[in-house]
């Protein structure tokens, strides 16, 4: 089998296994651990912009823009019953207008607000399905009988530079979980091209005795896996113990975007299966490096 490290007793005393004694479990770990926080990052951005993408694509605002106080207040009222007997949105929010005040304070400041400048009535509609750019038309047709001066603000138009940043940091943790990947690969072809140097008289007395290429790199295959293995359970459980407590905090977050980004159920098989992985890739880095070697050497 190409990834057996399977060996009978006598051989694996051929080359000496570290366990957590030496430098190799501890720099997989590392380096698993700061993989394992990168796929838990994107994993997180990925349920995030998909969450949040769904939600803010049912969701408008309708904007009355009156500077009459009582007609606003009127319209308003008048808008959020027409929005109620439309059978395509699903919940219809009147804004309260201290609310609508307190949103635009830090902007116009609380001396410009208190100085009865007209702010505009809201109403937060959540459409049963995703509207179209047509759906939204007409609607902003029907709503001026009731109301001239409105407009109907679709939430995922002005969130879209926002989700256009989800996905480029979710191809960001992509090409460093990759290159993570690939500094791991380098670092046990590094370790094993070391300790094959190290037992060389070793290796080469194994061929005197009718030894092949496969059976020595069974016994560098054994060796990295279990030292990856070792490293791959620090690893995982460090980064558990890091999620978990990073998730705490987001989730203590007021209301907004933030608040909504939380690490996935699933996450965790996928992040149990990364270590096993990464085992099988150092194993078959393991072998190819240690027959390439062999062939020059012997």
């Amino acid at each position: 089998m190409l990834l057996d490290f399977a060996l009978p007793a006598h051989d694996r005393k051929l080359i000496p296994e570290g366990r957590l004694s030496g430098p190799m479990p501890w720099v997989i770990a590392i380096m698993l651990f700061l993989t394992l926080l990168v796929a838990a990052g994107g994993l997180t951005l990925a349920e995030a912009a998909r969450q949040g993408g769904q939600d803010l694509a049912r969701q408008v605002t309708v904007q009355i823009i009156e500077s009459d106080p009582a007609q606003r207040a009127a319209q308003r009222a008048a808008v959020t019953r027409a929005l109620r007997k439309l059978d395509s949105i699903a919940e219809v929010k009147p804004v309260p207008d201290a609310q609508v005040r307190a949103l635009l304070e830090p902007w116009l400041g609380t001396g410009v607000i208190d100085a009865d400048v007209p702010v505009p009535a809201l109403v937060d509609v959540r459409f049963a399905s995703e509207p179209t750019a047509e759906t939204l038309a007409n609607l902003q047709s029907t709503l001026r009988s009731v109301a001239p001066n409105i407009r109907v603000d679709s939430h995922s138009s002005w969130m879209a530079p926002f989700f256009d940043l989800m996905r480029a940091l979710l191809w960001l943790a992509a090409a460093v979980f990759l290159l993570l990947l690939v500094a791991t690969s380098a670092v046990v072809i590094l370790a094993v091209r070391s300790t094959l140097n190290t037992h060389r008289e070793t290796i080469e007395i194994m061929h005197m005795m009718g030894g092949t290429d496969i059976q020595a790199a069974r016994l560098f295959q054994r060796r990295v896996a279990l030292d990856a293995l070792l490293g791959g359970i620090v690893g995982f459980i460090v980064a558990a113990v890091v999620i978990i407590t990073v998730g705490g905090r987001f989730a203590a977050v007021e209301p907004g975007l933030l608040s909504g980004a939380h690490f996935p159920y699933y996450g965790w098989a996928i992040l149990a299966l990364i270590p096993l992985a990464v085992m099988a890739l150092a194993m078959l880095m393991a072998r190819m490096t240690v027959i390439s070697a062999l062939k020059r050497m012997l």
